[in-house]
């Protein structure tokens, strides 16, 4: 907030109507509510489709899932697992046969810290890559500008903060390659 935002948090609040209306109009095109599981998997994805997200013929899973951009693309072949999040203000590139499991979360946007320790307002967005037929176990987490390379294994719970080697598997906080 401005330091005019902070002295009237009334002015603030009226400001911010544009910005909080855009984003349930994104909730509302590539939210949970268009990936909900009572809906058929060919309408989640044509929903989806419509909301902008580049999505494969063949894509499994897509429930209680949100997307938040329309520059994340999802290959042919892969299962998106239930609660996923693609943050998605960068752009995600996920190729074709991979498997996310329940609730991965994909980041793209950081802060940039100065000198002094304070951190930046403004985002800066980073794009994630995850090449062909890789696999992210439950509750993985890709940071901003991380390459998964093909084939490779992110384990449960692992935090991904750096590039992965194609064929590799990779556990922990922060996730290094153990095989």
């Amino acid at each position: 907030m401005t330091e005019m935002e902070l002295r009237n948090p009334v002015r603030a609040a009226i400001g911010a109507l544009p910005t909080d209306g855009h984003l349930a109009l994104i909730w509302l095109r590539r939210g949970p509510l268009v990936t909900s599981p009572l809906l058929p998997l060919f309408l989640r994805r044509a929903l989806l489709r419509l909301g902008g997200v580049k999505i494969g013929k063949l894509v499994y899973g897509l429930d209680r899932c949100y997307f938040g951009s329309r520059r994340i693309s999802i290959g042919s072949g892969c299962y998106v697992n239930s609660g996923c999040w693609f943050e998605g203000a960068g752009k995600i590139e996920i190729e074709p046969d991979c498997m996310l499991g329940p609730q991965v979360m994909i980041l793209t946007s950081t802060h940039e810290i100065d000198d002094g320790g304070r951190i930046a307002r403004r985002s800066r967005f980073q794009p994630v890559r995850i090449e062909r037929g890789s696999w992210l176990g439950a509750r993985a987490m890709v940071l901003p500008g991380v390459t998964i390379g093909a084939g490779a294994i992110i384990a449960a719970g692992a935090v991904v903060t750096k590039d992965c080697e194609p064929g590799g598997l990779y556990a922990g906080v922060p996730a290094r390659r153990v095989r």
